[in-house]
């Protein structure tokens, strides 16, 4: 039996017929679909970023609340806030010293910063039983950090995980307790003065209890905020007010803005003018430069302290 030849042009008549694409048609289909990622990627990476914001906002809402319903039940007075990571049970609202892990899990780091035992623990965490022993509340979606577990759990030592927690506590918030030695004194905010010898009340205010507000509003003052990945150690934020200086620095991860809680309950996410919380190393103490460096110092410093002798900062 004869096979019939069939010629180039019967051949391209038949793709037409079925419906086959040309060369050229498939370029222009790929070309119009690159042309729409384009356009959609940059909306859903927006997208990505507006869903951590509120995520890290709905984690400081119930942080905030937790220390709330704490003061509660304790006579109005804060959970402690020493300028120490503390893992003695009570003597600190949250155990474990988060230091290092950036910007791998090899530059290595603190042990604790995998210990989600301190965060469920109520002798370790005082906001557990305010929290729902919720692990989630206490770590920003927006921090990258993984370390290597050491901690109780033997079905997880030596693995890479992501760390437990980035929030920490206004220094300038909440009681010495018993590590300290002071009870429900206030806590001193040592940082205050920018020399680590600031004392309760001289000259900055510090607040040991829900009724401490007494020249600014609790809608005003900042109680939790993300640390940042490259300097959170202990739980306290130390902020200075007498000059614009950092020894501890904001989270520039929320496209440079950060999350803060305030004393009323609100949460928010600031976005910061100038690129002062943005780096790639551990950074020094550093001075803000007039300009919007500056302007960022202040919005952070006014708004975790007042002075009694002005009413303002510095």
């Amino acid at each position: 039996m004869k096979t019939k030849t069939r010629t180039p042009a019967q051949s391209r008549a038949d793709l037409k017929v079925h419906g086959g694409f040309t060369l050229i048609e498939l370029l222009v289909v790929i070309a119009i679909i690159a042309i729409l990622a384009a356009m959609l990627l940059p909306a859903l990476s927006r997208a990505k970023g507006r869903a951590k914001n509120l995520t890290c906002m709905n984690n400081f809402s119930q942080l905030q609340k937790a220390l709330i319903m704490y003061a509660s039940d304790f006579q109005d007075f804060y959970a402690p806030n020493p300028d120490n990571a503390y893992n003695s049970p009570g003597a600190n609202w949250v155990a474990g010293d988060q230091n290092g892990w950036m910007p791998t899990v090899a530059a290595g780091g603190s042990p604790d910063a995998g210990r989600s035992d301190f965060l469920r623990d109520p002798r370790y965490c005082l906001l557990a039983n305010y929290t729902a022993a919720s692990v989630g509340v206490f770590k920003c979606p927006a921090d990258p950090r993984i370390c290597r577990y050491s901690g109780p759990d033997a079905s997880l030592q030596g693995k890479n995980i992501p760390v437990v927690r980035s929030v920490s506590m206004n220094q300038g918030v909440g009681t010495k307790g018993p590590g300290n030695g002071g009870g429900n004194a206030p806590v001193d905010g040592p940082w205050l003065d920018g020399n680590h010898g600031h004392v309760a009340g001289h000259p900055y205010l510090t607040f040991g209890k829900t009724t401490s507000f007494t020249i600014i509003s609790p809608s005003d003052v900042w109680i939790f905020v993300d640390d940042d990945p490259w300097t959170i150690n202990d739980a306290a934020m130390a902020v200075i007010a007498a000059m614009p200086q950092f020894v501890d620095y904001c989270s520039p991860m929320h496209n440079n803005a950060c999350g803060f809680s305030f004393a009323d309950g609100h949460a928010e996410i600031h976005g910061w003018k100038s690129s002062l919380f943005v780096h790639s190393g551990v950074p020094p103490r550093t001075t803000a430069q007039p300009g919007l460096q500056y302007n960022d110092w202040f919005w952070w410093a006014s708004h975790a302290t007042k002075s009694t002798k002005t009413g303002s900062v510095p």
